[in-house]
């Protein structure tokens, strides 16, 4: 497994990630392999996705071609270019989308974290996304993340030092999660200030 998290502080986006990888009870360290990344580059975006390490060379082949669409500003946008790219996931990767006959919709097989000028993001199976204020995290070591970033958030005024406080948890205590660490940062996009209604002039 893995962990990866997110977080939001200040006018600055940060994703972070472990480097390690596990088969089984084998674990393969950051020193022994040269594709150990967890966190893939798409425009301005971050995507960092946990499960099967096939899962982000899928998605780094899919975004290769610049004709396919994919919009990361929001949930919405989210869900609807990974609602596009479900179809090609089944045709050219031969994506099993039902694991489980109890599904309701298909599954995607993406799980993972974003974060981009417009904020920080968590993806889910089912292509859906939920936004996030502050954090959040995912993979095996979720639980020690989250924990860690909760007690430093109001602590720390660098979204960085908060990102290694929750990596740093998951690689003390979580077997699927080790040092050292991907962290990536981006400014947000300032919000457009509303500009003040043109007084009009009353005809006597």
């Amino acid at each position: 497994m893995s962990t990866i998290v997110v977080a939001l502080k200040n006018g600055v986006a940060c994703i972070g990630a472990d480097t390690m990888s596990s088969l089984g009870s084998l674990r393969q360290r950051a020193h022994h392999v040269v594709n150990k990344s967890k966190i893939t580059k798409l425009g301005d975006t971050y995507v960092g996705l946990t499960g099967t390490t096939t899962s982000l060379v899928v998605m780094n082949s899919y975004f290769a071609n610049p004709e396919r669409p994919r919009d990361f500003s929001s949930t919405d946008m989210i869900f609807e270019t990974f609602r596009h790219a479900h179809h090609w996931m089944k045709a050219e990767y031969f994506m099993a989308t039902q694991p489980d006959k109890g599904e309701e919709y298909e599954t995607t097989q993406f799980y993972g974290l974003i974060a981009n000028p417009h904020g920080i993001f968590a993806l889910y199976s089912y292509r859906s996304a939920q936004q996030f204020h502050k954090f959040w995290a995912a993979g095996s070591g979720r639980d020690f993340a989250l924990g860690a970033m909760h007690t430093v958030y109001d602590q720390y005024e660098d979204v960085v030092d908060i990102v290694k406080a929750g990596l740093q948890a998951s690689a003390e205590f979580d077997g699927g999660t080790g040092a050292p660490f991907e962290i990536h940062t981006c400014p947000l996009i300032a919000p457009a200030k509303s500009k003040p209604a043109k007084k009009t002039r009353r005809s006597a």
